[in-house]
């Protein structure tokens, strides 16, 4: 007898659709806030510093976040998260609409927008992994990569309709869309999993990037996501490039753009299947391969349709990875240490991410665009190469894993305050479960 479809549940579909709406909107924000910057100041150089000042502002509150998701209540950060933003968008749209806006305003707009974007990552992502069954994992986890890259398709659409009219009218879109979030937030129940004890600051984001460190598999994964974001982030310079130099055109640039949000989400849509069936680390390897192939074929075409289809398959490798990745991190680490692991993983791959643009620019003026997009595809294949032996190299017996299970269990369930006055008594014990807990990720991507 066929076994009824296990669901995702009512409190993952308030979390899911609420941050699915602040999604849409920040995509469309981050297309208006350059170009308002450019429109107010008549100078391109501020558009380019309004969009440095959302980057940094996702990597400084990277670490600090994941602090935040593990020490405090979920609910309690993304309501706060949520009205931060929309307070942020809402007072953009009042200046925007009365004239008032200025060049400086957007700036400090800009970075704390994507730092309330970095501290919601991680705290959804815990929340996620509360309130979704292990074995279901994949499957939520392609939900939200399929949100993201509709997300990419849908907001910049958004903002080139409403920019039309009047720029503040994408702010207090986005405003909602906050808002929004924050009411789904609200119906989520207070206590979302456990809390953490309070440390250090610097201890604390210490100690999620010691357990990242001690995972081969976590480590990897670390390493894959920094070198696919610096090759991608590159991609649009050689796009641009490469349509200018074949007379192609600004519409090949749209149709080879929008390619990117297309395989992202032709790749969600697969992510849940092949998590399922295929070893952790083949498929992160397998799916790095493909984007590996795609780069090689994206540097030989020459028409833009074949270019297109090359960059669709290419990106939609990194949900794949992503979803492989994050189902994997959740399943192996402790639950204290969830938002920390998360953050620390992410801070990783975008810190060199911005360097993206100016190494591909530098490489084409210098070696050619084929030459550079063949450079970036071989560091992609090696890339490949390396995740496919790094499970196989570290695998241990099976039951470090069954040991680090029954202490995520244990603590998911051990009351707070219980937790608070053992946690000086077992530190030692819990050390000693991260430093295996490297080995046996290794485990779980052997077993797939």
């Amino acid at each position: 007898m066929k076994q009824p479809k296990q669901k995702l549940g009512r409190r993952f579909w308030l979390l899911f659709s609420g941050e699915a709406a602040s999604a849409v909107g920040t995509a469309a924000s981050v297309i208006a806030l350059p170009m308002v910057a450019y429109q107010v100041s008549g100078d391109v150089r501020h558009a380019g510093f309004t969009s440095t000042a959302l980057s940094l502002g996702i990597v400084a509150a990277r670490l600090p976040a994941g602090v935040l998701a593990d020490r405090y209540p979920r609910r309690t950060l993304l309501l706060l998260g949520n009205a931060a933003g929309a307070l942020v968008l809402g007072t953009l749209a009042v200046l925007r609409a009365t004239g008032a806006v200025h060049p400086g305003a957007l700036l400090v707009a800009a970075f704390l927008l994507g730092a309330v974007g970095s501290t919601l990552a991680p705290v959804e992502n815990v929340a996620v992994r509360t309130f979704v069954q292990a074995n279901l994992l994949p499957r939520a986890l392609a939900l939200v990569q399929s949100r993201a890259a509709l997300a990419l398709i849908i907001g910049p659409l958004v903002a080139g309709v409403l920019l039309k009219a009047n720029a503040a009218w994408v702010f207090a879109a986005d405003a909602l869309t906050y808002l929004t979030a924050a009411c789904c937030a609200f119906l989520l129940p207070a206590k979302a999993g456990p809390t953490g004890t309070a440390q250090p600051p610097l201890k604390a984001v210490t100690e999620g990037m010691r357990f990242l460190w001690r995972s081969p598999f976590l480590r990897y994964g670390a390493l894959n996501a920094t070198v696919l974001n610096l090759v991608f982030n590159g991609l649009l310079i050689v796009v641009i490039a490469t349509c200018d130099r074949t007379g192609a055109g600004t519409v090949a640039v749209g149709v080879q753009t929008a390619c990117f949000g297309a395989g992202a989400v032709a790749g969600s849509l697969v992510a849940a299947p092949v998590a399922r069936r295929l070893p952790a680390g083949r498929a992160i390897a397998l799916a790095t391969a493909v984007i590996a192939l795609a780069l090689l074929g994206f540097a030989t075409v020459r028409s833009t349709w074949g270019a297109a289809l090359m960059l669709a398959i290419a990106t939609s490798g990194g949900p794949v990875i992503t979803v492989v990745l994050s189902s994997m991190q959740m399943r192996i680490t402790p639950p204290r240490l969830q938002g920390r692991v998360h953050s620390a993983s992410g801070f990783l791959s975008q810190a060199i991410a911005p360097l993206g643009p100016t190494l591909a620019g530098a490489g084409a003026h210098a070696f050619g665009l084929g030459t550079t997009v063949t450079a970036a595809a071989a560091l992609v294949v090696l890339l490949a190469v390396t995740g496919w032996f790094t499970t196989a190299r570290h695998a241990v017996a099976a039951d470090a894993q069954q040991a680090l299970e029954l202490q995520e269990i244990m603590d998911a369930h051990q009351p707070v305050d219980a937790a608070a006055e053992k946690h000086s008594d077992t530190q030692k014990s819990l050390d000693a479960q991260e430093a295996r807990a490297g080995n046996s990720a290794a485990v779980e991507a052997n077993r797939g």
